[in-house]
């Protein structure tokens, strides 16, 4: 069978909330629409949140947070040029045999909707400290619902007071 993705270029790409602040994620572009492939994704990655209607699949594996568009793959946390090259070339590879063995696989059209950037900002504790490297706590939760940043890089919303809204983050971000 022929491969989904055959092309792609991949870069490094700083957030764009905070330049020049040494954090790396990767884009990695293709020239072809790979969102075919997502209903398959999305049944075989029981964490992957899905929304059909937007074409976006965001998922999560190891620590490593991806996000899957018709026409890109970005991931976040990546050290170097070299990791994120080897991390792209790894999940193109597992896209593609998916998508070779998609024949036996149920596609899954089931949409698990991505929340609100105020939805998530609504349960931070506002304080915009700044510890988690964003100047405001919107921009951490912009970037909390792309995957971008963990909950656990705010270190008030690990205090023990915040446990309840950080529960209700961890389930937002996770897709539940």
């Amino acid at each position: 069978m022929e491969k989904l993705i055959k092309d792609y270029q991949v870069q490094l790409a700083e957030p764009g909330c905070k330049p020049g602040s040494g954090r790396f994620g990767a884009l990695a572009t293709t020239p072809n629409d790979i969102s075919p492939v997502f209903p398959y994704l999305n049944a075989v990655w029981p964490n992957a949140r899905y929304d059909h209607d937007n074409k976006v699949l965001i998922w999560e594996e190891r620590g490593q947070v991806y996000a899957f568009r018709p026409r890109e793959i970005r991931l976040a946390n990546v050290e170097n040029f070299e990791q994120a090259s080897q991390v792209v070339a790894d999940i193109v590879e597992r896209i593609n045999d998916i998508w070779q063995g998609r024949g036996d696989i149920v596609p899954r059209y089931a949409e698990r909707k991505m929340p609100s950037v105020l939805d998530i900002y609504k349960l931070l504790p506002k304080t915009n400290c700044r510890q988690c490297g964003y100047a405001t706590c919107m921009a951490f939760a912009a970037d909390l619902r792309k995957c971008a940043v963990r909950p656990e890089q705010c270190p008030p919303l690990m205090q023990a007071e915040n446990a309840g809204n950080r529960e209700k983050i961890m389930g937002l971000v996770a897709g539940e």
